[in-house]
């Protein structure tokens, strides 16, 4: 049964802004990383293809990374906002309850299970 958002707790909000916030500053570094070792990765030095070839696929592979680095930043970030906004906990698409639980294992959650679940087959409508 579905439930509307009870708002939560001002100790559970801070709990998962620390959990953000920690993620947050996880996904920097990685991302601080990813440009390092792109930026040393240099296809000049390698003498044969295949070691051009090897350098090519590991630049590709770290900039892949960072896509998917950058696209968690932006829902760490969004959920950040529904904090502030105090829409935090709410699902975005049927505003109802998200749930504690799946917030304490995705904070950055921004859909209810069921929409969630439409959301990954295609069907969550707009």
């Amino acid at each position: 049964m579905r439930t509307l958002a009870e708002p939560l707790t001002t100790d559970a909000i801070d709990e998962l802004r620390q959990t953000l916030e920690q993620k947050r500053r996880e996904m920097l570094n990685l991302y601080q990383h990813d440009v390092r070792v792109g930026q040393e990765s240099n296809d000049d030095s390698a003498d044969d293809i295949v070691d051009r070839a090897n350098n090519s696929y590991n630049r590709e592979l770290m900039f892949s990374l960072s896509n998917t680095e950058r696209a968690m930043l932006l829902l760490i970030e969004q959920a950040f906002d529904r904090m502030a906004r105090g829409s935090y906990g709410a699902c975005t698409h049927c505003a109802e309850s998200i749930g504690l639980a799946r917030l304490k294992a995705l904070p950055w959650a921004r859909y209810c299970i069921q929409c969630q679940e439409s959301e990954e087959r295609g069907v969550l409508e707009g």
